[in-house]
């Protein structure tokens, strides 16, 4: 008993104190590739993972007698399977697609460890449809139909998704491997700079003074701060404990509270620059250069956080919320003269992107920049601790991309190597009878439903090779698809059950969660109908002529306005439910940004505010005849 007892005093000392130095060997390994260091794909996959899944383990260890030494060799055998993979894809150049038994049986054992590990941290859904999934690929003969597949063995699927660019360490764990990592050291290290408590204060300084003021800085906070986090769970977590108590204090109940975090910081995975990091994956599966779809993204990310402004002002205004008090308030000059340096970051990041520079060189740069910024105007934060707390922050945020991103690859490996996701595209097409509308409502369905518990770069990889073709064939263009995807993998994250940002606001203002998530799907109605606009009128992804563009936004503007209206009721005066049905047509139709529609929707919207007009007239003439 006494040895026993002695060999988990001496584990649980080694597992408390490695994970740092897992996630310093992260941040070094990501430097030095981002800097000097040449890997080919599959080398910088590997060791990503092998980090990665080591990092997860230790973290997440098991918690159940002889769970430790089950974790030991858990992590010995995934370090084992990820350097094997560096020898292995040497060797394939001679060796012809032939495959040793051993590597077979490691193969199936590589499938088996990403499942369990990602599956630590990671909801239960992504595991369980990549397992469906092998078992299509495996019993897929047996199916009848459309569906119908020819016989692969398990040694195939096995050593396909071990060894193939579209398998486990694939391009989707590429992905994470290339950009995703060095961005999300980026955000840490803007945050302990004290880049985020500048971004809050800088928002309320200048929307404080209005009705629903912490709300709206809760709005434009997390709009900054989604230009440089790629989670919005991560972004509601920096931003909420500031504003959330404010809009409590207002008079703004919990669950609004939470509702309004989650919908802003939910937006903060589809703003430019950063985008979340799922820009780089829409680059690589689409072939179109980053810098192309961050200003494509650029009219659309700014509308939606316009939207979502109208509709927390108009419900302040129908609900005579309280504005700050004065004596709580800091000026705007004051907060951007103090802080204004931590802007350049984010400019310098935009500026190498949209000109050329790779993604991990501007990063790298950025974070360069941060560090130097703050020696000069916030010199006591760089210290040991807040180092070793950016490795952390930046090993944490990669855990459940990571995950998510060789599950996924699982999905990807068997879509292609059946051919289930051109025909999942067929059946698309053939249900909405090639009418594009009807095909971006099917595939709105199966974001929100797919999302459920899913990261947003795992959701849309997912989406990416299951819809995308189906909606460009019906004409979308191939940045727009794509866009409209990423948009409703981004909103599965405040949709309920499973709404993973709407629980870490609730947390924040102890509020109910399933109330909460519904209530972020009603603020979220603006940006759930944005991209179908994005879609049909590609002058929101500066697709056009200046004049068509600035025509496009401006009547985008005033759309949002009036759909907002008929989202919240108050337009001026509380509306009833024919003028706000009425309202929430007009500004539809006056977003969609073409002359006949902006008039139609002009002159609906008219007529609805007369109507509501009307109608309280006639309720103060009743009151006054009462009295």
């Amino acid at each position: 008993m006494e040895g026993k007892g002695t060999f988990l005093k001496k584990t649980n000392g080694i597992f408390k104190n490695i994970p740092l130095f897992v996630a310093i060997a992260l941040c070094a390994f990501h430097t030095y590739t981002a800097s000097i260091g040449i890997l080919p794909g599959y080398a910088l996959s590997s060791i990503h993972w092998g980090l990665v899944g080591t990092y997860i383990i230790l973290t997440k260890p098991l918690k159940f007698k002889y769970g430790r030494i089950l974790d030991i060799l858990l992590m010995a055998a995934n370090i084992f399977i990820s350097v094997y993979l560096l020898k292995l894809q040497q060797e394939m150049i001679y060796r012809s697609g032939i495959y040793t038994q051993f590597e077979v049986y490691l193969s199936i054992l590589s499938i088996i460890c990403a499942l369990v590990i990602a599956g630590r941290v990671l909801e239960k859904s992504l595991p369980i449809v990549s397992i469906i999934f092998i078992a299509y690929a495996l019993l897929g003969n047996h199916i009848g139909g459309m569906f119908h597949t020819v016989k692969f063995s398990v040694s195939r699927i096995a050593t396909y998704l071990y060894t193939c660019t579209d398998g486990l360490y694939g391009e989707t764990l590429l992905v994470s491997a290339k950009y995703i990592f060095i961005f999300l050291v980026f955000g840490s290290v803007l945050e302990i700079t004290g880049a985020g408590q500048f971004f809050v204060d800088l928002a309320l300084s200048f929307t404080g003074r209005f009705r629903g003021g912490p709300a709206q800085a809760s709005v434009y906070s997390s709009m900054l701060m989604g230009t440089i986090s790629g989670s919005g769970a991560a972004n509601v977590a920096a931003t909420g404990p500031f504003t959330i108590p404010l809009m409590k204090k207002v008079g703004y109940n919990a669950e609004d509270s939470s509702a309004i975090a989650s919908v802003a910081a939910c937006g903060g995975q589809i703003m430019p620059p950063v985008m979340g990091a799922v820009a780089f994956l829409m680059s690589e599966i689409t072939g179109v250069e980053y810098g192309k779809i961050a200003l494509a993204a650029m009219i659309p990310g700014i509308l939606y956080y316009v939207i979502l402004s109208f509709i927390v002002y108009f419900s302040a205004r129908k609900h005579n919320m309280e504005v700050v008090p004065e004596s709580e308030m800091k000026k705007p000059f004051q907060v951007f003269k103090k802080g204004w340096l931590y802007l350049l970051p984010i400019i310098i990041l935009a500026y190498m992107l949209f000109n050329g520079f790779s993604a991990q060189r501007s990063a790298l740069v950025g974070i360069g920049s941060c560090l130097i910024i703050a020696f000069f105007i916030n010199r006591s934060c760089l210290t040991i601790s807040n180092f070793k707390k950016a490795c952390i922050d930046s090993a944490n945020g990669i855990r459940s991309i990571a995950g998510s991103c060789i599950i996924a690859g699982i999905v990807v490996g068997v879509l292609n190597i059946t051919g289930l996701g051109v025909k999942l595209s067929g059946i698309i097409v053939t249900l909405s009878s090639g009418n594009l509308v009807w095909g971006l409502v099917l595939a709105m369905v199966a974001s929100l439903i797919l999302g459920l518990g899913l990261p947003t770069s795992a959701s849309y990889l997912i989406l990416a090779v299951m819809v995308g073709p189906a909606l460009t064939e019906m004409g979308a263009t191939i940045v727009g698809a794509h866009l409209f995807l990423l948009y409703f993998a981004a909103l599965s994250s405040i949709s309920p059950p499973v709404a993973l940002t709407v629980f870490t606001a609730s947390g924040i203002a102890g509020a109910d969660n399933m109330k909460a998530g519904w209530l972020s799907m009603f603020y979220a109605l603006g940006g759930i109908i944005l991209p179908f606009m994005f879609v049909l009128n590609t002058n929101y992804l500066l697709e056009g002529s200046f004049i068509s563009i600035a025509i496009t936004l401006i009547f985008g503007v005033i759309g949002g306005c009036v759909l907002s209206a008929g989202i919240i009721g108050w337009f001026g005066t509380k509306l009833n439910l024919i003028a706000r049905l009425l309202l929430l047509v007009a500004g539809t139709m006056i977003m969609r940004a073409s002359m006949l529609f902006i008039i139609l929707g002009l002159a609906i919207a008219a007529m609805a505010i007369v109507i509501g007009i009307i109608v309280n007239k006639k309720k103060q003439l009743k009151i006054e005849q009462v009295a």
